[in-house]
């Protein structure tokens, strides 16, 4: 997380909402050198942008590069090197927010959907998961089924979508704790004359 604290992330985030994306990744397989992006999932400003393979994904290098903040889960070990494979070229993030490693930072551990559960996040597309993707993908490439391809992207816009209600979430929560341990802090030195 760029050595900096959870709580230095959040400022930065509530700080520049213009300079935010939220990505996620769908793939074939989970390896980045025998298998290919499939998605590239972007919530930005309000707008859910899908780039697709064979159709669009090129597309996401230019919209990468424009923005200076992503947030991801797990994306310091599973989106980023993919996107890096796939875009040897693309400069990585000037700030990296991994909810991975946010939520872990205060307790809330699991997978995205764990959290989501936990957070008490509803998804319409309950019960899938990324193994699901991969198979939806492939009813689209064997088979050219536009439902699947539709369902897909659905499945990755609502990972997306709630990365944002995720970090607002945690964030928040983060900078509440921080104040309240700053004047705790303050009162306390303040009790002992300082």
């Amino acid at each position: 997380m760029q050595n900096l604290s959870k709580e230095k992330l959040c400022y930065y985030y509530f700080s520049y909402p213009d300079k935010v994306l939220f990505l996620d990744i769908e793939t074939e397989g989970l390896s980045k050198e025998r298998n290919d992006i499939t998605v590239i999932g972007i919530y930005h400003q309000g707008a859910y942008r899908p780039f697709i393979k064979g159709l669009n994904l090129h597309r996401a290098f230019e919209f990468l590069s424009g923005i200076p903040i992503w947030v991801t889960f797990n994306g310091e070990n599973f989106d980023i090197p993919f996107i890096k494979a796939k875009f040897p070229e693309l400069s990585t993030p000037h700030l990296h927010i991994d909810l991975f490693q946010l939520t872990g930072a205060i307790g809330l551990r699991g997978g995205l959907k764990k959290i989501e559960k936990a957070l008490g996040i509803i998804r319409k597309t309950e019960g899938m998961n990324g193994y699901d993707a991969v198979k939806l993908w492939r009813r689209w490439e064997e088979f050219g089924d536009k439902s699947a391809l539709r369902t897909l992207i659905f499945y990755n816009r609502e990972d997306v979508v709630n990365l944002k209600r995720i970090m607002e979430h945690v964030g928040r929560l983060i900078l509440k704790e921080a104040k309240n341990s700053f004047l705790s802090r303050m009162k306390q030195e303040s009790k002992e004359g300082l």
